[in-house]
This record gives C-alpha cells, structure tokens and sequence, in this order.
C-alpha cells in the first residue's frame, strides 16, 4: 500500500490493513473525485493544503459499535497542520465540527443511499484539543435510518483511541421528485 509520507506510520498501516477495511479514496486538492454535482469547495479548495488537510485517505470498515444500524463505519485518516490553529498548537474548534458534519454527512448518505442529505441538527461534545501538527481519525456510523431522517454519530480521535470531540447528529434526506 502506497501511503502519503505523512500517513506512512506503522499504526496507520495497521489500520488499513485490518480485516474488512476498504480503502475508498485519497482526496486531496489535486484530486479528480469532485462530483461537481456537489461543490465541496470547502475541503478542495480551502482545506486540502500544505499547512492544513495535508493528506486524507476514506475507507470503510466493519464496526464494532453496539448501538450501530448497519455492520460498518466510514473513517477519515488525516494528517493536519497548524494552518488550523484557533490557538497555536491546537486545532480550532470550528474545524473539529467541520470534520464532524462532513463524517456524520457522508455517512448519512452512505447509509440512507440519499444524495446530499442536509444536516437538520448537530450536538458537539469536545472532550480534548487537537494537537497540531498531527495524525487524527474520523469515525462515522449510522444509529437508526428511518424513513428520510438519518441518526449519526461520530467522533475524531487519536491512534489509541482517545476521544477529541464527538458528535450526534440528524440529516434529512432529500425528498424524491416525481418526474
């Protein structure tokens, strides 16, 4: 497995590598992946940059999460920089909730197979500062899919899986349009 020199750790390949894990994509901001459907110029153009997400790799995995609706969570792998600082050394805590939306909202529309379903509301619990520069993992799963509402939780954390921040979070899906 070819891993961003940042990413190129031993717990990260570890993590990769585990039984059931699906590497989905390595999004960076010269990636062709944008669906220009959806702009999400957020993370393409303003993020994905040497002194911020300085290499991100997706993937699937099973979950061992016991309050999970469906056997898998989604991750994030991310290597950061200081050009997220809200105080040196630390990442903001808007960017902690950023990372948090963008999980839990991939997750919804994993899970629901909806496109871009909309974030109707999102409770943050921050627990720890991210140090920055640094290595931090993102998990999403789904809690309960019912009808157009998606329950997801998520978390951001460390390689020993100590919890930074954590969120819950419903997202609507789209309603379907009839042609």
């Amino acid at each position: 497995m070819n891993l961003p020199p940042d990413l190129d750790q031993p717990w990260c390949r570890e993590l990769l590598s585990s039984p059931g894990t699906e590497i989905v994509s390595q999004p960076t901001a010269k990636s062709d992946h944008v669906d220009f459907r959806l702009s999400n110029s957020m993370f393409s153009r303003t993020l994905y940059t040497p002194t911020g997400i300085r290499a991100q790799i997706n993937f699937r995995r099973p979950t061992k999460e016991p309050d999970a609706a469906r056997p898998w969570e989604f991750c994030f792998l991310l290597s950061v920089g200081d050009g997220l600082d809200g105080k040196t050394g630390r990442a903001h805590g808007g960017f902690n909730a950023l990372l948090l939306d963008q999980i839990t909202g991939t997750v919804a529309a994993e899970a629901s197979g909806a496109f871009a379903p909309a974030t109707a509301t999102m409770t943050v619990d921050y627990k720890a500062p991210i140090d920055t520069p640094g290595i931090i993992l993102c998990r999403g799963w789904a809690i309960d899919i019912t009808g157009r509402k998606n329950w997801i939780k998520g978390s951001i954390e460390d390689p020993s899986g100590k919890v930074f921040a954590s969120a819950k979070a419903l997202f609507v899906s789209p309603r379907i349009q009839n042609l």
